[in-house]
C-alpha cells in the first residue's frame, strides 16, 4: 500500500542499515568484486536468487567493504514501497539516495544525469522486480550519463540491459548429508552466530547436530530460515522444528518454517502480526497500538504480544528497540494472513492512513522551538508510512479532501525544505489537488500557495510563480482570510520583485498566523524569517541592525536551531551593510554553518555561501582568492540543483553581484577563474571547503585591514525620488538585465560584449541613478518613476 523509499548513505549514518555481523559468502563476495571491480568490470551487476536468499544483506556488506574505493561514496536505496509503473517516485527516490541537496522540480532525470555525470558513484538499487521496465530504462539513461558511474540492483528479474552482469546468489554452503557437525560450513556458522545471542543457552551438540542438519538442508540454507530457526529454539527442541518441514521447494520451506513459528504464537500475537504488514518501513509501538488495535485484539495487549513477535523473530527491534520492522518475506506471509480477513485488513489499512493524517498534522501542529530538529527527523523517520499514507489518501476519492489537509500539513512541517526535497512536496501537492473537489476554499487556496511557495524557492520564473499566485487567489473565498495566500504574494514581491511592499503583505500573513494559535507558530516563524531578510537586505542601516538583533534573539529564546542558520544569516549582511565590519560577519557565518552541519540542513548553505563570500572579499585583497572559491562553490551547487536563485530572485541576485564585485577588485580574470573552478557538488563538499579553508581562520584572526566602503542600503521603495534620469540604449539593455538578477559576466555572455564593458555602463547607470550599488539601484527602481 502507499509508497515509500528509504536511502542508506556512507559518511552519514556510517552503514547500511544493518543490526547484525556478516557470516560466510567469502566466495560470492569475490565474485561480486571481479564482476564489478576493475576496468574490465560491468558497470551495471545484478544479484538475483530466491526470496529470503540473502540478496539485500550481501548487497549492503558488498558496499560496506567497497566504500573507500569509491570518490563519491555509496548510495543504497530500498525501492520496495515505490508502487510498480511510479517513475516519478522512482526519480526521486534516486534523488534522495544521491543526496542532491535540493532539484530543479522541471525534470529529474536531467538533474540527476547532471549531478551524476563527473563524479565515481556506486548506486546499490534494492527489491527492484516490480519496477524492473522503469528501474532499466532510469539505469540506462544514468549510465550513458555519467561514464563513472556504477550500479549494483538485486531483483528477482533481470533488467536485460546491454552490458549487465548476473551474480546468482545461492543458499548459504549446506554440511553433507551425513557428515558431522562442521562450523567451517557456512549455514551452520550463521545459527550457531545468531544463536548465541537469539537461543542463550543453545549449544549444538552431536546430540541434537542430525535434527539441526536436516533443517538447514531441508529448507535449503535460506538466511532467513536460520534467522527464524533461532527464534523458534527458544521454546521449541530442533528435533520438533524438523519434524515440521518436508522437502518443499525454497519458497513453500520459507512459508512452512515461517507458518511454525507463526502456529505457536498467542492469538494476540497472530492478530498482531497480520495488521503489523500494512506498515511500509519501520513503525513505533504507538503506532502498532493505533493502527493494530480492534475488538478482537485491545490496545493494552499489543504491547506484549509485540514483545512476543520480537522473542519469535518474527519481528526485528532497532537496537534500543524504539522502533520495529518486519523483514519482506515476513511481512509477505503477514499480508497473507491478513488478505484471509477482508473486513478487518481494509479497517486495519483505513487506521493506517488515518494514524499518519494525525502524526503529520501533530508534526505541522508541534514546533515551539527547541524541539526543531527533534520534530524533523520524526518526520524523516516516519516518511515510509507518511509517503504510504499519501499514496492511500489519494487513492480514495471519499478521502480526497483529506488527502490534501495531509499534504498540506506535511508541506507545513518544512521537512521537505529541510531536507532538499521541494520537488516531491509538489508532487504530492498536485496529486492530492487534482483528485480534490475544485471549489474555493482555504485549505485549497493554502494548498496552491504551498506549492507556489516552492516554486519561488526553486527559482521557477516570475511568471510561473505569478500564475500559480493567481490560481490560489481564485480558489481563496471572499469571507475568510487565507494566511498563506498573504505569505506567498509577501515572498513574491520582496524575493523576486526586490520590492518592500511585500514586506506589508508578510506582516499581515504574520499577525493571521499568530491569530491562529500555537498550531501556526511553525508558520510564523517562516514568516519572521522573510521580514527580517527584507529588512537587512532592502531597509534602512537602523530598521535592519534592530530586525536582525530582534530576530537572533527570538531564535535564541526559542533555542530554534534551523532558524538559528537563518538568524545568523541576517546577522552578517547586516554586519556587512551597516557596520563595515566583514570579519564579525565571517565568525557569525562560520557558526551558521558549523549549525547546518551539525542539524544536516540541506536548504540554507545555498543561500549561505554566497554572503560568505561577500563578507571575506570585504576582508581584504588577500582574502579575494578564498572568497572566488567560495563564489565558484556556490554557483557549482545551483548547477548541480538545477536551481538559479541569482538569476530568479532580484535581492539574491544583488548580493551575488556584490560578492562578485568585491571579489573582481583584487584578482585578474585568470586568477578569478582558477580560483572559481572548485570541485563541488554536494552539501558535504561545501562543509569542507567552508570549514576547513585555512584563509577563513586567518580572515578571523587579522586586525583591521583596508576594507571596501560601507554599504548603506537605499530609500524604501515607498519614499518619493526624483525621476528616472536618461540612459543611452546600451544601458538601457544593461539595465533589463540588471533587474532579471544577472551578473556581469551573464550580462556579457547575453549582449555579446566584455565583462568589463559591463562594468563600465553599470557604474555609469549607478551614477545617474544617484545610488553607490545594485541594493540601491533595485529600491529606486521599486516604485513607480518617470524618465527624462
Amino acid at each position: 500500500m502507499g509508497t515509500s523509499f528509504r536511502a542508506d548513505v556512507t559518511g552519514q549514518d556510517g552503514h547500511f542499515g544493518t543490526l547484525n555481523t556478516f557470516v560466510g559468502r567469502r566466495v560470492l563476495l569475490a565474485r561480486l568484486r571481479g564482476a564489478m571491480g576493475g576496468p574490465d568490470g560491468s558497470r551495471l551487476v545484478t544479484l538475483t536468487g530466491a526470496p529470503g536468499v540473502g540478496k539485500t544483506r550481501l548487497a549492503k556488506e558488498y558496499a560496506r567493504q567497497v566504500e573507500p574505493a569509491y570518490e563519491h561514496g555509496v548510495r543504497f536505496v530500498d525501492l520496495r514501497g515505490v508502487p510498480s509503473g511510479d517513475t516519478a517516485l522512482l526519480e526521486q527516490a534516486l534523488m534522495s539516495a544521491v543526496r542532491v541537496p535540493s532539484q530543479s522540480a522541471r525534470d529529474l532525470r536531467a538533474s540527476l544525469v547532471t549531478y551524476l555525470r563527473d563524479r565515481r558513484m556506486l548506486l546499490i538499487l534494492d527489491n527492484c522486480e516490480h519496477l524492473v521496465d522503469e528501474v532499466g530504462d532510469l539505469v540506462a539513461t544514468l549510465l550513458r550519463g555519467a561514464p563513472h558511474l556504477r550500479v549494483l540492483t538485486t531483483t528477482r528479474t533481470l533488467l536485460a540491459l546491454d552490458g549487465e552482469a548476473l551474480v546468482m546468489v545461492p543458499p548459504l554452503e549446506l554440511p553433507a548429508e551425513d557428515g558431522p557437525p562442521n562450523l567451517r560450513v557456512e549455514a551452520v556458522q550463521l545459527l550457531v552466530q545468531r544463536a548465541r545471542t537469539g537461543a542463550p543457552g543453545w549449544q549444538l551438540t552431536e546430540r541434537n547436530w542430525p535434527a539441526v542438519r536436516q533443517i538447514l538442508r531441508r529448507f535449503g540454507g535460506l538466511p532467513l530460515g536460520i534467522e527464524l530457526v533461532v527464534g523458534q529454539m527458544r521454546s521449541l527442541s530442533p528435533e520438533v522444528i524438523a519434524a515440521r518441514l518436508d522437502n518443499s521447494p525454497h519458497q513453500e520451506t520459507l512459508n512452512k518454517l515461517i507458518g511454525p513459528s507463526y502456529e505457536v504464537c498467542e492469538p494476540t500475537e497472530r492478530l498482531l502480526l497480520a495488521a503489523l504488514s500494512v506498515f511500509t518501513g519501520s513503525f513505533d509501538l504507538e503506532g502498532a497500538e493505533r493502527v493494530c488495535a480492534d475488538e478482537s485484539l485491545p490496545e493494552d495487549v499489543v504491547a506484549e504480544a509485540l514483545a512476543g513477535l520480537v522473542d519469535r523473530s518474527l519481528v526485528v527491534p532497532s537496537p534500543n528497540r524504539a522502533r520495529y520492522e518486519l523483514l519482506e518475506p515476513v511481512r509477505q506471509f503477514a499480508a497473507q494472513q491478513l488478505q484471509r480477513l477482508p473486513d478487518a485488513g481494509a479497517a486495519v489499512r483505513r487506521r493506517h492512513r488515518d494514524h499518519y493524517r494525525r502524526v503529520a498534522a501533530r508534526h505541522a501542529a508541534g514546533f515551539r522551538g527547541e524541539n526543531e530538529i527533534e520534530l524533523l527527523r520524526a518526520v524523516e523517520v516516519d516518511m515510509p508510512n507518511l509517503r504510504a499514507a499519501l499514496g492511500a489518501s489519494h487513492q480514495d476519492p471519499g478521502s480526497a479532501t483529506e488527502a490534501l489537509q495531509l499534504a498540506v500539513d506535511m508541506a507545513r512541517t518544512r521537512w521537505w525544505t529541510y531536507s532538499g526535497r521541494l520537488p516531491e512536496q509538489s508532487l504530492w501537492l498536485n496529486r492530492a489537488l487534482r483528485v480534490a473537489p475544485a471549489v474555493p476554499s482555504v485549505l485549497r487556496a493554502s494548498a496552491i500557495a504551498l506549492d507556489a511557495w516552492m516554486m519561488l524557492c526553486l527559482g521557477e520564473g516570475r511568471e510561473a510563480v505569478l500564475a500559480r499566485i493567481a490560481e490560489a487567489e481564485a480558489m481563496a473565498p471572499a469571507d475568510e482570510q487565507v494566511p498563506a495566500l498573504r505569505f506567498i504574494q509577501g515572498a513574491q514581491v520582496l524575493l523576486i520583485d526586490g520590492d518592500r511592499r511585500g514586506m506589508d503583505l508578510l506582516r499581515e500573513s504574520h499577525r493571521l498566523w499568530l491569530s491562529h494559535g500555537p498550531g501556526a507558530l511553525v508558520d510564523a516563524h517562516l514568516t519572521e524569517i522573510l521580514l527580517t531578510m527584507g529588512s537587512v537586505l532592502l531597509g534602512e542601516p537602523e530598521e535592519g541592525r534592530r530586525a536582525a538583533e530582534d530576530f537572533l534573539a527570538e531564535c535564541r529564546r526559542l533555542r530554534a536551531e534551523w532558524g538559528m542558520g537563518w538568524a545568523r544569516w541576517c546577522q552578517a549582511v547586516s554586519l556587512i551593510r551597516f557596520d563595515d565590519d566583514p570579519r564579525a560577519a565571517v565568525r557569525v557565518l562560520l557558526d551558521s554553518v558549523r549549525g547546518q552541519q551539525r542539524v544536516g540542513d540541506r536548504w540554507t548553505p545555498l543561500f549561505t555561501l554566497p554572503v560568505l563570500a561577500w563578507a571575506l572579499a570585504r576582508c581584504g585583497r588577500r582574502y579575494a582568492t578564498g572568497a572566488a572559491r567560495l563564489l565558484g562553490a556556490a554557483d557549482a551547487l545551483h548547477q548541480a540543483t538545477g536551481i538559479q536563485l541569482s538569476r530568479k530572485l532580484r535581492v539574491f541576485a544583488v548580493l551575488r553581484e556584490l560578492a562578485e564585485e568585491a571579489v573582481a577588485g583584487h584578482l585578474t580574470r585568470e586568477q578569478y577563474d582558477k580560483a572559481y573552478a572548485v570541485q563541488v557538488g554536494t552539501v558535504e563538499d561545501a562543509f569542507a571547503l567552508v570549514l576547513d579553508g585555512k584563509y577563513l581562520a586567518a580572515a578571523l584572526d587579522d586586525g583591521p585591514s583596508g576594507v571596501a566602503p560601507p554599504t548603506d542600503g537605499g530609500r524604501p521603495s515607498g519614499a518619493a525620488g526624483p525621476p528616472l534620469p536618461s540612459l543611452t540604449p546600451t544601458e538601457d539593455a544593461v539595465l533589463r538585465h540588471v533587474v532579471e538578477g544577472l551578473t556581469n559576466k551573464q550580462i556579457a555572455e547575453a549582449m555579446h560584449i566584455g565583462a568589463r564593458t559591463v562594468e563600465t555602463h553599470v557604474s555609469s547607470i549607478l551614477g545617474k541613478m544617484g545610488v553607490r550599488n545594485r541594493v540601491q539601484l533595485v529600491t529606486r527602481l521599486s516604485g513607480p518613476r518617470e524618465r527624462r
